[in-house]
């Protein structure tokens, strides 16, 4: 049975952002060599929990200050410069924890994946290239991140349009018994000819499948001239034939064909390189059983084969189908890597955007919008000061208890950030008086408050490692843009405030 570990902040004086007292977590690393055992672990987690937390760790964020989001940003520009950042920089780690909040206890269960793309199927895609920042980079290295281990054991993976891209490219058969739906239109006389010539075909070569079968020919050269006038092959340990078509129609009515007149043949659709069909393939079974046995042989291949390529993805599909409440600290800075990693290219369009995640992640909660509703905030810029500033002017313990042991090695502490924010996000949820159960309400008026917010969030203070904007005011009162002045030049920071 799995340890349980149990840390109270009832009264405690360790802050999350202490150096002297750094609080630390275990979190569950996964690698390529590891994650077959703990996706299955993880699918468990997630079943059983009622949210998901997730943090990244790219290779940088922005390739210029002027290319860092800042307030004065539209959601538009916002988009547009996150959108650029997603594109250069690689994901070289996916923390995620499913997490469930009762009362004032929290049970999360970390997991930090290391990431790396390659061509694991060997086919010449997809060819990746990134960015790197030497800041991101060398903070990485302090935390001891292990990059040889990183690109030799990390988790590589496509994006659903990658995916299908990899399977035109393989060109590998397809049952036609899954794919291939009864023609809508009438038969003219070309396919009535081209049926009945394909029919014939395949009974003079059952035919003597059969024979063959029954009377040993011994004689190799019978057995050559046999298979070169009948078109026969060999598909594993039974024997097919080819049958070349022109056009799509031509592979329906094949396999029209075949589902009415032969109950003992599998059909299989053999496209080319260029996404057409090249031929069909049937294939002798010789009973219902061999049938049965050789179809779900195919099907076990195709499900190998997809979860190869997916790879790291599945988690990404597993989260997507389980349509849970996910918390994020930067939603629009994390889901455009997202989107754009495992799903699809990046739209230009941020409405595009926003429609195809909600596709997808139906509620996403970020815990820094959440903290605009404490009120006006000073210099909360980080997941640690923001928990210092609510443990500090409001009384909400909160227990967490993480599985995966008791025991950390201090050389892997990645990923301790996803605990961090079940933490703030429980947190936030008792000071604000929201209760978890009603988040996932459709008639709630939480989600209307918390829910979704990538607009308003897209000029919030990123917690980077390169200094930028900063802006604030005594006084909390709106004032006209001509009462304003800007200065420029004052410890490399612009500075606004009322004139």
């Amino acid at each position: 049975m799995v340890a349980l570990i149990r840390r109270r902040f009832l009264g405690t004086k360790i802050s999350l952002n202490s150096h002297r007292h750094k609080l630390q977590w275990s979190v569950k690393q996964v690698t390529k060599s590891n994650f077959s055992d703990s996706l299955q672990e993880f699918k468990s987690h997630l079943s059983a929990s009622d949210f998901v937390a997730v943090s990244l760790q790219n290779t940088g964020s922005f390739s210029a200050p002027w290319n860092r989001v800042s307030s004065f940003d539209s959601p538009e520009t916002a988009y547009l410069k996150v959108r650029r950042a997603a594109e250069r920089f690689q994901l070289l780690q996916f923390a995620i924890c499913p997490f469930t909040i009762s009362g004032s206890k929290v049970t999360a269960h970390p997991y930090n994946f290391h990431l790396f793309p390659r061509d694991e199927l060997n086919i010449g895609m997809p060819s990746y290239s990134f960015s790197c920042q030497t800041s991101y980079l060398t903070a990485m290295a302090r935390q001891g991140f292990d990059f040889n281990a990183c690109i030799y054991d990390g988790i590589s993976y496509l994006s659903r349009a990658q995916e299908l891209a990899a399977i035109v490219r393989m060109a590998n058969p397809i049952n036609l018994n899954y794919v291939v739906e009864a023609s809508s239109s009438p038969p003219t006389v070309a396919d009535t000819v081209f049926v009945e010539r394909v029919k014939s075909r395949i009974k003079h070569w059952k035919k003597s499948c059969i024979d063959s079968t029954s009377k040993k020919i011994d004689d190799a050269l019978v057995k050559s001239l046999q298979k070169l006038v009948l078109g026969g092959e060999q598909y594993g340990s039974r024997p097919c034939m080819t049958i070349a078509v022109c056009s799509e129609r031509q592979v329906q009515l094949v396999s029209e064909m075949l589902r009415e007149f032969f109950d003992d043949l599998v059909a299989l659709k053999i496209p080319t390189k260029g996404g057409g069909t090249q031929a069909v393939r049937v294939v002798l079974t010789s009973s219902k059983e061999d049938k049965s046995l050789l179809e779900r042989e195919l099907q076990n291949a195709e499900e190998e084969q997809n979860k190869k390529m997916r790879g790291f993805r599945e988690v990404i599909e597993l989260v997507s189908a389980s349509q849970k409440p996910v918390v994020s600290h930067n939603t629009l800075n994390d889901f455009s890597v997202i989107h754009s990693k495992f799903i699809a290219p990046l739209p230009l369009d941020v409405n595009e955007f926003l429609n195809s995640l909600q596709s997808n992640f139906p509620l996403i909660f970020d815990v820094n919008h959440m903290m605009k509703g404490i009120g006006p905030l000073e210099n909360v810029t980080s997941i640690p000061a923001a928990v210092s500033h609510l443990k500090n002017r409001f009384f909400a313990p909160i227990e967490m208890e993480l599985s995966h042991g008791a025991l950390l090695d201090e050389s892997k502490i990645h990923g301790q950030t996803v605990v961090r924010i079940c933490y703030l996000f429980a947190k936030l949820c008792s000071v604000l008086k929201i209760t978890p159960g009603s988040i996932q309400s459709s008639d709630g008026k939480v989600l209307d408050g918390y829910a979704n917010a990538f607009r308003s969030c897209s000029g919030n203070s990123v917690e980077s490692l390169d200094g930028g904007i900063r802006i604030w005011t005594n006084s909390p009162r709106k004032v006209d843009c001509k009462d304003l002045v800007f200065l420029v030049g004052i410890q490399e920071q612009a500075v606004c405030w009322n004139a």
